[in-house]
């Protein structure tokens, strides 16, 4: 049984992830492919997976509008695909700025429709 409330696409968008550390600090950059998008959060491959709960900071480029979602995420789980090598994680939304969730359901309403 499905248990998303929202819609998914499938596609791949460049990613860059950040941690978020108790002091602020900034950490090193994640980056990583899309699988799929809602407007509630996201799928990514990555070769470096985080620990459930962990926040980050997120940029995403959309692939189609070039546009730039920008926003807070928080893993929600992580998949081993592959040997240790590849990893997915499951990224839910916690905050996005105004003008990024204004792209984001832009983008995501957009194609919803029009399939």
């Amino acid at each position: 049984m499905e248990k998303r409330r929202e819609k998914r696409l499938g596609e791949e968008n460049k990613v860059v992830l950040k941690v978020i550390t108790p002091n602020e600090q900034a950490e090193e950059s994640f980056y990583s492919i899309s699988r799929d998008i809602s407007v509630g959060g996201l799928r990514v491959m990555t070769d470096s997976p985080l620990p459930v709960k962990t926040r980050v900071k997120l940029e995403i480029a959309l692939s189609d509008s070039k546009k730039l979602i920008s926003g807070i995420a928080e893993v929600k789980w992580v998949k081993n695909l592959f040997e240790d090598e590849v990893f997915e994680m499951g990224l839910e939304f916690i905050e996005l700025d105004p003008q990024s969730r204004v792209y984001l359901l832009e983008h995501v309403y957009r194609k919803v429709l029009s399939t």
